[in-house]
């Protein structure tokens, strides 16, 4: 077992996490925590960090280096992005820092934040093609991605903190000061990033701004998955929340519903910024990204150090396999579930209709159905919907999420005690939820015919006839399959009720 500390001090926070990887090299979050200290606070008039902002980011750094040893984490990567490499004082700081903390800190540019940034993000989410910005307190790097592959990368000098304290925009800005503002930002990003003018792609965007406008957005739609990564806010949606920020004063936006208080003097700037920028590339959407750079940094350590790469080659496969390698599983039945119940999906394609995206969401319910008997073995599948809406799985849309879990869910009978159970059951309309019953039975007939987990059946063929679906078991005459026989009998009466067909299991 390995743990690993990780921690960014930006501009205007300080984050750290702990991760551990165990000795089949599956990782997870073990610790995290995020301060604001405003280092960059009045930078633009003094050119100095904030002497409070040092303060407070000490008082962090001590505090992180007392959990590392409580926890065991013997290696430390800790980085500094724009207020420490731009401030007169910045490089004096670090040197404070590891004077009376022992932690080492980096001073990256803006290409490594940028690259780092894009690791983070890349590793999470499959898009393909977009345009990735990383908004903070002194600097905001953006990168263009073509086929998952970073083309053009730079950080521009101007972020949340740097640009309300430049045109005054904490409190009641004038509609002047906006309108220098965004010209001001404008010039940047025809002077740097030009390559990103109207790429017409999808906006991904990483920081506290970004999460915040997904939590407002959420909140004005009464969203009820609490879930920020892979949220997309729609543009016109963007445009609006954008506009209806910059005209509020300090203490109305104060009042809005999912912006923090620590974060409402600092809105407007970065609201400006991303408002920019998403019609100067003509951003089709906005995506936020719940990950960044200190996730770029552990998948840059790890992939190195263990061989696996910098960039997952299929990030949904990835992190299914990861969340099973925490799991106390059996994992020749999982393995077996899993192959039955796609093999099921493709023999009787022609009557679902269903492609191949919906093939991966049967088959991540199919590896992780069992996941709720870590809670309880009775309910297991309502605990395993539960799971799986929930778990760290990055590669899909939360819709796909929640219908991979409900398919978990109705693995032991479509029930009507699951849709009471969550709320967000109703983000789904009538055709996802024919889809999951659909799956689900799929799921039920592959679990049920290693009921015993012996791996006794070896085959199921499924053909469909005019009158009924037969189901045909391949098994040796030696093995004992009697109770997967009985078990795929009762799905019988499900399977019609779904597919409009008799299902026949024959011997």
């Amino acid at each position: 077992m390995e743990k690993v500390a990780i921690i960014d001090m930006g501009s205007n926070s300080i984050r750290f996490i702990i991760m551990s990887i165990a000795d089949n090299r599956a990782y997870r979050l073990e610790y995290q925590h995020k301060e604001s200290i405003r280092l960059g606070r009045g930078m633009n008039k003094t050119g100095k960090l904030s002497p409070e902002g040092k303060k407070r980011a000490l008082e962090c750094l001590h505090a992180y280096r007392h959990m590392m040893e409580v926890m065991g984490a013997k290696t430390c990567i800790a980085v500094a992005t724009a207020a420490a490499r731009e401030a007169s004082d910045g490089r004096d700081f670090i040197a404070q820092v590891e004077r009376e903390t022992g932690i080492e800190i980096e001073v990256i540019s803006g290409e490594r934040e940028a690259e780092l940034g894009f690791l983070g993000t890349v590793n999470t989410m499959a898009e393909e093609d977009f345009v990735l910005f990383d908004l903070g307190g002194a600097s905001v790097e953006i990168t263009l991605v073509k086929g998952r592959r970073a083309v053009h990368s730079y950080s521009v000098p101007l972020g949340a903190v740097t640009m309300t304290d430049k045109y005054a925009l904490a409190d009641k800005p004038s509609s002047g000061d906006i309108g220098k503002c965004r010209k001001y930002v404008q010039k940047k990003f025809e002077e740097h990033v030009s390559w990103v003018k109207d790429a017409n792609l999808p906006i991904i965007g990483i920081g506290g701004t970004a999460r915040t406008f997904a939590k407002m957005d959420q909140a004005a739609k009464d969203y009820q998955l609490s879930r920020i990564h892979n949220y997309i806010v729609e543009r016109e949606d963007f445009y609006a929340l954008a506009e209806e920020i910059q005209g509020m004063d300090l203490s109305a936006r104060k009042k809005l519903e999912g912006l923090s208080n620590d974060r409402a003097d600092l809105i407007t700037a970065g609201s400006i910024i991303m408002e920019v920028l998403m019609r100067y590339a003509k951003g089709q959407s906005l995506i936020v990204s719940g990950c960044g750079l200190r996730d770029g940094i552990f998948y840059e350590y790890y992939g190195k150090k263990y061989g696996e790469g910098e960039i997952a080659k299929d990030v949904l496969v990835r992190s299914v396999h990861n969340y099973l390698g925490w799991q106390d599983r059996h994992m020749d039945h999982l393995t077996k579930v899993h192959d039955t119940a796609l093999s099921l999906y493709d023999q009787l394609r022609d009557m679902h209709g269903y492609g191949p995206r919906e093939r991966q969401l049967l088959g991540v319910a199919a590896w992780l159905h069992d996941a709720g008997k870590a809670i309880n073995y009775y309910d297991h599948a309502r605990h395993s919907a539960f799971i799986i809406a929930h778990a760290p799985l990055y590669g899909m849309r939360h819709k796909e999420q929640l219908i991979a879990a409900f398919i978990a869910g109705f693995h032991h009978g479509i029930s009507g005690k699951i849709l009471r159970a969550y709320r967000y059951a109703s983000m789904l309309d009538e055709e996802e939820w024919r889809l999951i019953r659909r799956l689900a039975v799929l799921l039920a007939l592959a679990e049920a015919s290693d009921v015993t987990y012996e791996g006794t059946i070896k085959e199921l063929k499924a053909a469909d006839h005019e009158e009924a679906v037969t189901l045909s078991i391949v098994a040796s005459d030696t093995d004992d399959h009697g109770s997967a026989v009985l078990e795929l009998k009762n799905l019988a009466k499900t399977f019609k009720k779904e597919y409009g067909k008799p299902l026949l299991i024959v011997e």
